[in-house]
């Protein structure tokens, strides 16, 4: 039996890129505003740092007034069927959790909405007090789970996280899309995706 770990933000959820509005409400072009959000979103998302703080910190360095918590009130993501699909086939016969750097606000939305319902169990950055890509992100799901490196398969649609988790020892797929995912996973010799039912 594989473990699976799947990233949310670019795989399983879509729709989830609040800094495009964010920056438009704040009169900021967006590339200065991922620069100035970056600043602190580590922090952030290890749980090391509140909303308030964080605000108030990009406030302070960009000149631009942030009325309410953007990450939280402009936040409204979907769930991708298709790669939903995938992952319930695989929990057939295989563990399959969800390794994520989120915040505090958009993991209290998508639990709240069951949508990590279709995992086992989900390792958060901001309970961890670990965010990817640091290697102990990965090692800590891999201690927890009682799995070595090389039976586990992790899926982000970031090289860098890609990248390290290889340098791990866990095999791993840049995501794309759904298609190349499956196509990907029927390559890998112990991997068993159950398929949907058919009946008549």
């Amino acid at each position: 039996m594989m473990l699976y770990i799947f990233d949310m933000g670019g795989v399983l959820v879509r729709s989830f890129d609040v800094i495009p509005a964010a920056a438009r409400l704040s009169g900021m072009s967006e590339p200065d505003f991922r620069r100035f959000a970056a600043a602190d979103m580590d922090a952030l998302m290890v749980g090391s740092m509140g909303a308030d703080e964080y605000w108030s910190r990009f406030s302070a360095a960009s000149g631009a007034t942030v009325p309410e918590d953007y990450w939280s009130t402009l936040f409204a993501p979907e769930l991708d069927p298709a790669v939903e699909r995938l992952i319930r086939g695989l929990r057939e016969e295989n563990r399959v959790v969800s390794g994520t750097n989120t915040v505090a606000c958009h993991y209290g939305y998508l639990e709240s909405r069951g949508m990590y319902g279709c995992f086992d169990a989900v390792y958060a950055s901001h309970l961890m007090g670990l965010c990817k890509p640091d290697p102990s992100f990965w090692l800590e799901i891999l201690r927890a789970e009682g799995r070595d490196p090389e039976d586990a398969f992790f899926i982000d649609d970031m090289e860098e996280n890609v990248a390290v988790a290889r340098g791990l020892g866990i095999r791993s797929h840049l995501f794309r899309d759904a298609e190349s995912l499956e196509t990907a996973l029927e390559e890998e010799p112990e991997v068993a995706i159950a398929r949907p039912r058919t009946g008549g």
